[in-house]
């Protein structure tokens, strides 16, 4: 084994997804600041994080072939290098164009992290530990929404919008560093010979793992639940709180840094239940979908400003939904060989953000058209009114659907498969759940 202790080298992880979800979240608490030193439409606005995440999802299967061939040290230290490029260029920006490319950098290098985060993880630790230590490492790394929401708020908003990404630009560049000095594959050691030796190769483990129905169902777990927290972290939220529900700034940035706080709490028990239930991840999963399409049917369907216990109901369901769509890297190790996961990984990963980047450009568009409807029948109304932003919300019910769907399909497979090869029948829940009813009723 290599002179690296497991602590060392997932405190490294930890940090890199840390500042990842820094970098990826900053232009969420941004959008209002970029809006006006940009002066664009909402759609415009969009790009900035449509074009980051565009580029986070189709990165995705090439750094899941580089992360099998070349291993998570060389890919973190290659992420940060480009993130931090990226802010230096966002800095800078005087239009949106610049910014635009910026950002791009951002979500390139930004790809390169969490599967490596994740692939570090099961080359360090296996089964119920591996499980654990997954979701530990998402939690404190989820702590960037809480830097992106208060610290860099605050920098933002009292030194200016140059400093505040220059700031970033330094705190990521120390990733490097980190990588370099703390980082080792894994715990056995680095096995070439495991490790696909052609692109050809690694094409074909690719194939073989999407066609493989367990991979796909863990791509619309992801698809589902990952989403619509991001929607609203990255972009949306913030404005939506502020200026759509009347909320104050520093209470806005208050309830975004709730996401983490309470992911510390559920991830934990996310991670046991997937432990020690494998065969009933899939009903966690439709129970989520569920809280989510309720939380925001609420507030979409409130005559005026829903009520501030709603605006916590919704804040509390998108936080817990995010770990909850770990259980898509759970259902991935479970399917696939540890020297696979990096393509799985990245294939699983594109579900959650391309299903992001297009409900926040339709959002975007849905919020201009909105307001271009209104000026037309002679009402002013701003781009981000409370109204508008009923509209453009509710692509979170298409996306849901579109989601539960698939999702559905592949969960039937994957059971179908499981029979098949392993002679798992699994009974519906209901009836499994009246059985023990009964047995504990006295005779």
């Amino acid at each position: 084994m290599k002179n690296r202790s497991a602590t060392l080298v997932m405190i490294a992880g930890a940090f890199a997804y840390l500042v990842a979800v820094t970098n990826r979240s900053s232009m969420g608490i941004a959008s209002l600041a970029a809006t006006e030193r940009f002066d664009v439409t909402a759609a415009a606005l969009s790009t900035l994080a449509v074009v980051q995440l565009i580029a986070y999802a189709v990165m995705q299967i090439p750094v899941g072939i580089l992360l099998d061939r070349f291993g998570a040290k060389k890919l973190l230290i290659s992420g940060a290098v480009l993130m931090s490029i990226g802010q230096l260029i966002v800095a800078f920006s005087e239009s949106i164009t610049p910014a635009v490319i910026g950002r791009l950098l951002v979500g390139a290098g930004d790809a390169f992290v969490f599967i490596s985060m994740i692939r570090l993880v099961n080359g360090w630790y296996v089964g119920k530990q591996a499980t654990r230590m997954q979701g530990l490492l998402t939690n404190v790394g989820q702590l960037g929404q809480a830097v992106s929401a208060i610290p860099f708020a605050f920098v933002l908003v009292h030194l200016g919008w140059n400093l505040s990404f220059m700031w970033l630009a330094v705190i990521t560049l120390i990733l490097v560093f980190v990588s370099f000095a703390l980082v080792v594959d894994d715990r056995e050691g680095s096995h070439a010979g495991a490790r696909p030796e052609t692109l050809r190769h690694a094409f074909k483990l690719l194939g073989e793992n999407i066609r493989h129905p367990g991979v796909r169902l863990a791509f619309w777990t992801h698809f589902c639940l990952q989403s619509a927290p991001s929607v609203f972290l990255l972009l949306w939220g913030y404005p939506f709180l502020v200026q759509g529900q009347g909320i104050s700034p520093a209470n806005a940035s208050l309830l975004l840094s709730l996401f983490t706080v309470i992911g510390f709490f559920v991830s934990p028990q996310i991670a046991k239940f997937a432990h020690s239930h494998p065969h009933r991840r899939s009903n966690l999963v439709y129970l989520f979908i569920s809280l989510i399409a309720l939380a925001w049917g609420l507030i979409v369907a409130m005559p005026g400003r829903a009520p501030f216990w709603m605006i916590i109901l919704l804040v509390v369901v998108l936080a817990a939904s995010g770990p909850a769509s770990m259980i898509a890297f759970d259902y991935s190790k479970s399917f696939v060989d540890k020297n696979r996961l990096g393509t799985a990984n990245g294939f699983i990963n594109v579900g959650g953000f391309s299903a992001t980047f297009i409900m926040m450009f339709f959002a975007g568009m849905i919020l201009d058209v909105y307001k271009s409807y209104q000026a037309s029948i002679g009402n002013q109304v701003s781009l981000y009114s409370l109204e508008g932003f009923r509209w453009a919300m509710s692509v979170e019910f298409v996306a849901l659907a579109i989601g539960i769907t698939f999702f559905s399909i592949e969960r039937r497979k994957t059971r179908k498969k499981k029979e098949e090869e392993q002679g798992i029948i699994l009974r519906p829940l209901h009836v499994v759940a009246r059985e023990r009813l009964y047995a504990k009723r006295p005779k």
